[in-house]
């Protein structure tokens, strides 16, 4: 695959997966009924903190070591409560594996 190839598709499983994240931090307290308000406040910070993390690396940073830091932190972070959820993980995985491949790509040769 390309740079331009895998530059775009990066960025679409990226926005992809903040949508995903953004709509389960809306949609689990309404869905899911959870022991305390410890846990829905949880679940909301870790899904809203990994979807900013993974839109400021992807969009607000040039490709590189960073961008790729934050990518991947975001992913795992919003991936975390929806660990039970087979799609996720492997998403996770798919997108941190994309953006070290992109950061290695936009990084100097020595």
């Amino acid at each position: 695959m390309g740079s331009e190839g895998l530059a775009s598709a990066t960025r679409f499983l990226v926005v992809a997966m903040s949508v995903l994240y953004l709509i389960a931090a809306v949609g689990g307290p309404v869905l899911v009924d959870y022991d305390s308000t410890r846990d829905v406040v949880f679940w909301v910070a870790l899904l809203v903190t990994g979807a900013v993390l993974m839109l400021v690396g992807q969009l607000a940073l040039p490709p590189g070591r960073r961008s790729a830091l934050l990518v991947s932190l975001g992913a795992a972070l919003g991936g975390l409560p929806l660990f039970w959820t087979l799609l996720v993980p492997i998403a996770v995985a798919a997108v941190v594996a994309c953006s070290i491949a992109l950061a290695r790509r936009a990084a100097p040769a020595a």
